[in-house]
């Protein structure tokens, strides 16, 4: 009998640590190389990571080249859904509507530079969790 307990708690255990590491992975795993995103934006439970892309953008003027990253991940919940969970976050995120119906919560970091923010894009099915530096603060890939 002392056996079978002892079978039925390292079955609890191993389904405990289990369950742990599908629902424990950090933002910093989720969003690898985020200078800012990681430490604002919580990802959406259930979402997976569908992509990665960086860019570099360059202006007429000094001091207008900036780097910007970000991750895409699908959702299975609605639209309205993922938008609310973010909205309620961020209620003083600027919101942008885009063009194809996308919504876009904008959000300044503490510690960020003059033009450096990190956003977040919903759309039907989909997210995409975004910063924008200043060049350097980007690791290179």
């Amino acid at each position: 009998m002392k056996a079978r307990h002892v079978m039925i708690a390292v079955a609890v255990a191993a389904l405990a640590l289990a369950a742990a590491g599908c629902a424990g992975k950090s933002n910093q795993n989720l969003l690898p190389g985020a200078v800012y995103a990681a430490n604002v934006f919580q990802v959406y439970r259930g979402a997976e990571l569908t992509g990665m892309m960086g860019n570099d953008t360059y202006g007429e003027g000094p001091g207008t080249h900036m780097q910007g990253q970000f991750w895409t991940f699908s959702v299975k919940d609605s639209k309205d859904k993922v938008l609310a969970f973010y909205e309620q976050q961020f209620p003083n995120a600027e919101r942008t509507t885009l063009d194809d119906g996308a919504v876009m919560l904008r959000v300044v970091p503490e510690g960020a530079e003059p033009e450096e923010y990190v956003y977040v894009t919903i759309s039907e099915g989909e997210i995409r969790i975004g910063e924008r530096c200043r060049p350097g603060k980007i690791p290179e890939a």
